[in-house]
């Protein structure tokens, strides 16, 4: 066990309690129970390089509850010269090689996309210090730039059973490749460019017809930003009760993150609509200021309306009038509304022409026509359906 002040959680992780009593026995077994554990870490790493040492610095740097480092320098100090004499230089595949045991170098996966060229870039860089000194500097500015916790290595997460799980290979489409939305473009941009900033930023709720841009507008958004520190979770309507459970979970105070829910609408009956309006309205426990909430919808009235409150039927709500109001009320919570229209014909083949340009291609009168034939046998004038043509385009000429 290794004397740690703030990197004292290490210790109860069992691939480094295998380790160091390896260090000390040098049996098969150790070695074996240590392997097994950066054997199950390899599918996520971020570099090519020293993959022990990659594994104990996110173990050390992607804890929830570290404390703010920068003010615990001499502690810091500390716990970077030991954990740098013991793991970081320590040679592990010499010992290795003399037990004639498999070298843990040897594992070939490939670095994971996390979507943070910038996050992995500087574990390389810790990786490659010489000295316990430079080792410190490095974790310090790590840290500056993206905080700590498991957040911090990813640009996109989910929330899934009451847990954040990173995303590899997110989306990275950009506005370039939004056509026919400047306004929306413009609108989101600034909002998200002021939350960023550190400014006054609303929330925001994007209607419109399924496939004009909604959902790729948001992703745009983060691979605008995620280099400023922008962070998106992706949360479930279904998972909304978890909500508060979420917002406690965010404990990364140098980074802002969009809760992102996606299709977002409400039958008659659920309630679950009033923890999303608790939030809104800012009463939610725990919402932090580095936290804001983008949702998309295929209807500007979020919650159904049924036959029977539009025309007065009976009802055992007292207030009735009150109650639907209420709920129709809920979008309004969002400071921002952004409507999405569905694209006329020339809009739609605007569409087509940009996103075969992005491809190096040119418009002809045979794909002008191919094009509207797609969207008859599909699904009308959209993005998305501009998208699955020029899909099915390329797959047809290879």
């Amino acid at each position: 066990m290794l004397n740690l002040f703030i990197f004292n959680h290490i210790n109860k992780n069992e691939t480094i309690k295998a380790l160091l009593k390896y260090k000390r026995t040098h049996a098969e077994a150790d070695y074996c129970e240590a392997a097994r554990g950066i054997i199950e870490f390899a599918p996520k790493r971020l570099t090519n390089k020293n993959i022990l040492g990659e594994f104990v610095l996110r173990l050390m740097l992607e804890s929830e509850h570290l404390p703010d480092i920068s003010r615990l320098r001499d502690f810091l100090r500390h716990d970077v010269k030991v954990i740098f004499s013991e793991f970081i230089n320590y040679d592990w595949e010499d010992m290795f090689r003399s037990d004639a045991m498999p070298s843990l170098s040897g594992i070939a996966t490939e670095p994971i996309d996390a979507g943070l060229c910038s996050y992995s870039r500087s574990i390389e860089a810790m990786l490659d210090c010489g000295s316990n000194e430079a080792l410190g500097g490095a974790i310090l500015a790590h840290t500056e730039s993206f905080g700590t916790g498991s957040s911090s290595a990813y640009s996109a997460l989910k929330w899934e059973k009451g847990r954040l799980k990173g995303i590899t290979h997110p989306d990275s489409i950009t506005f370039d490749m939004l056509t026919g939305l400047e306004h929306q473009k413009k609108v989101l941009i600034a909002n998200t460019e002021s939350f960023v900033s550190g400014k006054p930023a609303n929330d925001v709720l994007l209607t419109g017809s399924s496939g004009t841009g909604k959902s790729s507008s948001v992703k745009a958004c983060l691979n605008m930003f995620k280099d400023r520190g922008l962070r998106l979770i992706e949360l479930d309507k279904a998972d909304l009760i978890d909500l508060s459970a979420l917002f406690g979970c965010i404990k990364n105070d140098v980074l802002k993150y969009i809760v992102f829910i996606d299709d977002l609408s409400f039958e008659p009956g659920d309630m679950s609509y009033k923890i999303l309006k608790s939030a809104l309205d800012g009463q939610a426990e725990a919402r932090g200021n580095n936290i804001l909430i983008y949702a998309t919808s295929n209807r500007r009235g979020l919650i159904k309306e049924t036959w029977s409150e539009r025309e007065g039927y009976s009802s055992d709500e007292v207030h009735r009038s009150e109650g639907i109001q209420e709920r129709k009320s809920l979008s309004a919570r969002f400071g921002i509304n952004l409507s999405f229209l569905t694209p006329t014909q020339n809009e739609y083949l605007n569409i087509v022409e940009d996103m075969l340009h992005l491809r190096g291609m040119d418009m002809t009168d045979e794909i002008r026509a191919e094009a509207l034939k797609w969207q008859i046998n599909y699904n009308g004038f959209s993005g998305r359906t501009a998208k699955q043509f020029i899909l099915n385009l390329l797959g047809s000429r290879e």
